[in-house]
């Protein structure tokens, strides 16, 4: 794999993360780094032990104290140059350069530090006794020819470690991501069935299936196949992060069938009209919306409530909006420390959760009030199309 792909692929894998996860996982790359520079103790000890076997020739007297400390300063800045390479590539890749800009900017920064350590290991060599004395010119042109290629190669290698350290770190990243997004959908869907198999839903729903038996048995029967069917479907998901917008649809239409029996005449839901991007969206997150409008927008309004959905997309976004006509105090104003109580609080909470491991901060949860009264929840994340458009049946 060559240096601009794992610039391309680290970059984009880290540009979508968490803040708090890319902290993360920076402080940890970083700790390795740290380590990973007591490698050029290697060379060092190789390059002592070389002038020990065949000492030099300008200065064969030199003792092993000034060979030890001549290695360790022309590989110590080996190590400095490495640090340096390593800033400089997190800046570039902070700013999310292209590789186009990156190879440039690597390579003209290669050309300074192989110059650079051409004429500090000069400096060190005479200093020492086991170089001789030139001018500039001559000893960038000498230092090239003889040892330029391995400064390049070695240089080359402090750029393709800092890009492969940078991808396994984001490949870590990913994980880690994958693991809190699979823990968030489960703990959706257990929130998904504790909402149909509460003890209140499930007792008005029981309810209002006694009372239909004796004056209309079949709607009693329609009742409880769609109490099993919501079931069905809620388990049928399996673990898909996403689903298509159309099924997430179905899944809310099967709850809303069975509360519009319970409220009757209180409950009216008018859905989009219009057709339906074939879009996928994370698993439970339109039920949340409107569980939390019934519970908070319907059930507390005495008076008849509406709840209306609102499918809409521009070029990279989709939106879907949940509106009721409840009192605003109760299904907005005083959401926060109301419904947490009540259990629709986790349920948002946990939902903006998902957006943050699914979308990163392309993904947002808004809840507000509306001057008619009311609220509106509504959901914006990226719009991820899987291949034209669907109809959707409001009946």
């Amino acid at each position: 794999m060559s240096p601009a792909v794992l610039l391309a692929i680290s970059d984009a894998r880290a540009s979508d993360a968490p803040a708090h996860v890319t902290n993360s996982f920076g402080n940890t790359e970083w700790a390795l780094r740290r380590r990973l520079l007591l490698f050029w103790l290697i060379p060092a000890a190789m390059g002592t032990l070389g002038f020990q076997l065949v000492p030099s020739r300008l200065n064969p007297d030199l003792t092993l104290v000034a060979l030890i400390t001549v290695q360790v300063a022309m590989w110590g800045a080996w190590a400095l140059w490495t640090a340096l390479t390593w800033v400089i590539g997190d800046v570039l890749a902070a700013r999310r350069n292209s590789p186009w800009v990156q190879v440039p900017a690597y390579a003209a920064w290669g050309a300074i530090v192989i110059l650079s350590q051409i004429l500090i290991q000069a400096r060190i060599g005479v200093a020492f006794g086991i170089a001789e004395q030139r001018g500039l010119e001559s000893t960038l042109v000498i230092g090239i020819r003889s040892y330029g290629d391995f400064s390049a190669v070695v240089f080359m290698a402090i750029v393709v470690s800092q890009l492969a350290m940078r991808w396994y770190a984001s490949w870590q990243l990913e994980r880690l991501q994958a693991a809190r997004a699979a823990e968030a959908l489960a703990e959706a869907r257990l929130r998904a069935l504790q909402v149909q198999l509460q003890p209140h839903f499930l007792f008005n729903t029981l309810n209002s299936i006694v009372s239909l038996i004796g004056r209309d048995p079949p709607q009693a029967q329609a009742l409880v196949v769609r109490v099993a069917d919501l079931l069905r479907s809620t388990l049928r998901l399996g673990d898909a992060q996403e689903i298509p917008l159309r099924q997430e649809l179905e899944l809310t239409r099967q709850y809303l069938d069975i509360e519009r029996i319970r409220f009757a005449d209180r409950l009216t839901v008018v859905w989009p009209t219009t057709a339906l991007p074939d879009a996928l969206v994370p698993a439970f997150a339109v039920q949340v919306l409107v569980e939390n409008a019934v519970r908070h927008g319907i059930a507390r309004n005495p008076a008849a409530g509406v709840i209306t959905l609102h499918v809409g997309t521009t070029d990279s976004t989709l939106s879907i909006l949940v509106h009721d006509t409840g009192a605003a105090t109760d299904s907005g104003a005083d959401l926060t420390a109301d419904s947490i109580a009540a259990g629709s609080g986790t349920s948002l909470r946990t939902l903006r959760e998902r957006l943050s491991h699914l979308y990163g901060a392309r993904g947002r949860l808004d809840l507000r009030p509306t001057v008619a009264g009311g609220t509106d929840a509504e959901l914006i994340i990226p719009l991820l199309r899987t291949g034209g458009t669907a109809e959707f049946a409001s009946a």
